[in-house]
């Protein structure tokens, strides 16, 4: 519709001949679309309703995409009416930010007609202009969610996402025509071959896509695990993870007489400094120290995800589409579920001894659901990190330990089992000049406290090759005691400090056996500064007993350097998926150790839901531990 001084414009019949004679109006869908290109109102509004009916119509093929890419980037965890459910999702998104595209090229093109006149081709320009912005998005979207795929998914994920580029740009040029028809009263010619021309302006994104993809596959993805022979004579290992202490820590209470049996075991080992990843929270960072392998592989990233209503498994965030992380927080009816190794696809220490020998493993991030996909028939003992928080709050057993049958004698242990460790902690914790402090320290006390007494349990089993503890309490501590909204003041600073001098040395106490095993035990501890620490801290590794030279300091160590130094000290290979190394210096390793293997495979994924009826007790759990917010 031309402006209103001068005059009206030509009636929807006039209009209508023109699109004919231009080559328009050949088809349902652009005679839907089109049909309120003049009529009353103002162009504004008419402009509007032609933009929703194009949104209506391409929005449920680019939720689809959508819908397929989260599917994939979390496959084979959703179902079929996951899927479906999230179509529903992200056709709302797809159609709100369709709108919003098509309208905001509709105005741009129809102010430039008006000011040069509508000319032939105007539509394409909005075609290209959503077109290649819409694809480049689809191509990075898949890129970037980690899926792995083969040539054949790629080749028809790109006809896909094609596909729905096309549909979406044809739906732009169509709004902006009905744009600059309304705006100036012409109807411009249709560009001849336009759609041949489109194809061709969109095939550079889709053959650079198809290139890289090709060229990085990893040719490793899928694989069973490599057959290896280890090391005769290797002997048993004690792998302990301590969270939150850093050599920092440990310098500054030496004076005190706290770590005399860190510094023991440094003194009669060997100590590797660590480098910590910085930003990245416990669960990622303990998972890529326990299978050698970066989060992009093993998949695990932050302590909580998010699952939507009728959605059973939790989505990753960071693998789908880009707007799917705000839409969780601030649009879609999401809630969060605590962290899982239901979607964790590489397998963690006690799952690769465990292809050879039983092993155990106690209190791990994404160890639960126990047992599952771990791929070595239920070799070992695992006691998943929701083990006691299911104790002390009377919930029943839910794949919470492997065998299945542990979780019964565990709890027919627990009463006694936390008598004694309160009684440990009234000798480690003096009541006095603690106050509330105490009563924090307490809670992070029972963790590591229980840890310990289960996995000395564990260990008395002599098939057991190897056992794997994880001692998160300092870090918890420290988090609540020192990071935001810790008590300030003289007196609460003086309690923070009794209270962190005395866990370190009632810890210091609890690793004193280990940092001395017996003759055919070798030790490995190591120790991350945690979540309080500043990015210049450093962690460490101490190496005990087996080849390890007494008083040696070897090389800084990364987080992917622990599981094949893990490995050697069990007689194991590492794989040439691991990207870290075994130190040259400070270990005297057997001659017969395997050299690399090509893969220990791909851990195959949760058989049953990844939903848990204790998810809701668990996030409040994380949350009173400072975990999340």
């Amino acid at each position: 519709m031309p402006d209103r001084e001068k005059g009206p414009g030509p009636g929807y019949e006039e209009v209508r001949r023109r699109l004919v004679e231009r080559g328009y109006l050949h088809g349902r869908i652009e005679r839907f679309v089109l049909r309120d290109t003049v009529g009353p109102g103002s162009p504004a509004s008419r402009l509007l309703l032609t933009g929703l009916k194009a949104a209506v119509l391409g929005a449920p093929i680019l939720g689809a995409f959508l819908a397929g890419a989260a599917v994939a980037a979390n496959r084979p965890l959703l179902t079929a009416a996951d899927a479906l459910l999230l179509w529903l999702y992200f056709a709302v998104l797809a159609g709100a930010a369709l709108l919003a595209l098509f309208l905001s090229v509709a105005f741009a093109l129809a102010a430039l007609a008006k000011r040069r006149g509508a000319r032939e081709g105007d539509a394409l320009k909005a075609s290209l202009l959503v077109g290649l912005p819409t694809l480049a998005y689809l191509v990075l979207l898949v890129w970037k969610s980690e899926a792995p795929s083969g040539l054949a998914e790629d080749l028809l994920f790109l006809a896909g996402a094609l596909a729905a580029t096309l549909l979406v740009s044809w739906l732009a040029g169509l709004v902006s025509l009905a744009g600059i028809i309304g705006r100036t009263g012409e109807v411009p010619d249709r560009r001849r071959r336009a759609a041949l021309l489109l194809v061709v302006a969109l095939l550079p994104p889709v053959a650079v896509y198809l290139i890289v993809r090709v060229a990085a596959e990893d040719p490793a993805a899928e694989r069973p695990a490599s057959d290896f022979v280890p090391a005769a004579g290797a002997g048993r290992l004690l792998f302990l993870g301590v969270d939150g202490l850093d050599g920092a820590l440990v310098e500054a209470l030496e004076s005190r007489g706290a770590v005399g049996n860190l510094l023991a075991g440094m003194a009669h080992g060997a100590v590797f400094p660590k480098r910590r990843a910085a930003g990245a929270e416990p669960p990622e960072v303990w998972t890529t120290i326990l299978t050698g392998v970066p989060a992009t592989e093993h998949g695990v990233r932050s302590v909580g995800a998010e699952r939507l209503p009728g959605v059973a498994t939790p989505l990753r965030t960071g693998a789908g589409p880009a707007p799917l992380a705000a839409a969780l927080r601030f649009l879609l009816p999401a809630r969060t579920v605590p962290t899982s190794g239901a979607g964790r696809r590489a397998r963690a220490l006690w799952e690769i001894v465990g292809l050879k020998a039983p092993a155990a493993a106690v209190g791990w991030w994404a160890s639960w659901p126990a047992g599952e996909g771990s791929g070595v028939g239920g070799s070992g003992d695992v006691v998943s990190d929701r083990v006691l928080a299911k104790l002390l709050s009377g919930g029943r057993e839910d794949r919470d330990t492997s065998p299945a049958s542990l979780f019964a004698r565990l709890r027919n242990d627990f009463g006694t089992d936390r008598r004694a460790i309160r009684e440990e902690f009234e000798s480690a914790f003096p009541p006095a000049g603690q106050g509330k402090v105490r009563e924090v320290a307490w809670e992070s006390f029972l963790i590591d406290a229980y840890a310990f007494r289960v996995a000395d349990r564990l260990m008395r089993d002599p098939a057991l090759k190897a056992g794997f503890v994880y001692l998160p309490g300092l870090d918890i501590l420290r988090r609540r005691i020192e990071g935001e909204g810790a008590p300030s003041g003289a007196v609460a600073l003086l309690e923070r400090q009794a209270a962190l001098e005395a866990y370190v040395r009632w810890l210091d106490g609890r690793l004193g056996p280990a940092l001395a095993p017996p003759a055919g035990t070798r030790t490995i501890v190591v120790a991350d500064p945690g979540r309080t620490a500043t990015a210049e801290a450093e962690g460490f590794v101490i190496v005990a007993g087996g080849p390890a030279r007494a008083g040696c300091v070897g090389p800084a160590l990364t987080d992917l350097d622990a599981t094949p130094l893990a490995l050697a000290l069990a007689g194991y290979p590492r794989s040439l998926e691991m990207r870290g190394r075994v130190p040259g210096a400070c270990l005297d390793l057997p001659r017969d150790l395997p050299p690399p293997v090509p893969t220990f495979g791909r851990r195959a994924l949760a058989a049953r839901s990844a939903a848990s009826d204790y998810d809701p007790e668990m996030v409040e759990r994380l949350r009173s531990l400072g975990y999340l917010r």
